[in-house]
């Protein structure tokens, strides 16, 4: 991991014309962690969407064993590459954050992971990062919108309806206000049901 992550590093100080990353990269070869990760920090704050820059802040933070500090570049690195919309590095860098032992990715950034691995057709793993995501932040409205995503994707494209009914059910009782999600929940919960071959009592209000 790290040899190709410092072969990506060379090939963007390659076509970088930045001093402070070319000194960082310096830094980080004669073993000048602390320098390098300074020099860095600095130039950050003057450019805070300097990918090739955040990249190589996380290699420092790993080399120097830092791996809270780690955690935290690789998160910010993985938001800046969503932003960018290179979806396909931003999933290197989530699996790098799981790798690292990273379990909290912001819920924002999160969700919009979830959705690259669905959009890649990776169901299974798209279902199991939404109902991560649902019960890391239970509290959030990106915690419904996992919910309501997973039990989907479970009943349409993996055919388990038994794990969507569970989804929907959560949805249903979230905390999370959802006035406006009550019918897409109710019509989850129904289709689920009637997958399952389990009667649907629809909920009378009084």
């Amino acid at each position: 991991m790290e040899h190709q992550a410092n072969k990506v590093i060379e090939d963007k100080i390659g076509w970088t014309a930045d001093p402070a990353v070319v000194r960082g990269a310096e830094c980080m070869e004669k073993g000048k962690f602390n320098e390098g990760i300074t020099v860095l920090l600095k130039y950050i704050a003057a450019k805070p969407d300097a990918i090739d820059a955040h990249s190589l802040l996380r290699q420092l933070h790993w080399r120097k064993n830092d791996i809270q500090a780690h955690l935290a570049a690789t998160i910010k690195l993985c938001q800046l590459h969503v932003k960018a919309q290179d979806r396909e590095s931003a999933w290197q860098d989530y699996e790098e954050y799981s790798n690292a032992g990273g379990d909290r990715m912001p819920a924002s950034t999160w969700l919009e992971l979830c959705r690259i691995a669905e959009g890649q057709q990776n169901y299974e793993r798209a279902v199991s990062e939404y109902e991560r995501l649902a019960q890391a932040y239970p509290n959030d409205r990106e915690s419904l919108l996992a919910l309501l995503s997973a039990g989907r994707l479970a009943l349409k494209q993996l055919n388990r309806p038994s794990d969507a009914l569970l989804y929907y059910k959560a949805a249903k009782v979230s905390k999370v206000p959802h006035l406006d999600w009550e019918s897409n929940i109710e019509a989850g919960i129904q289709d689920a049901e009637k997958a399952a071959g389990v009667s649907y009592t629809p909920t009378v209000k009084s």
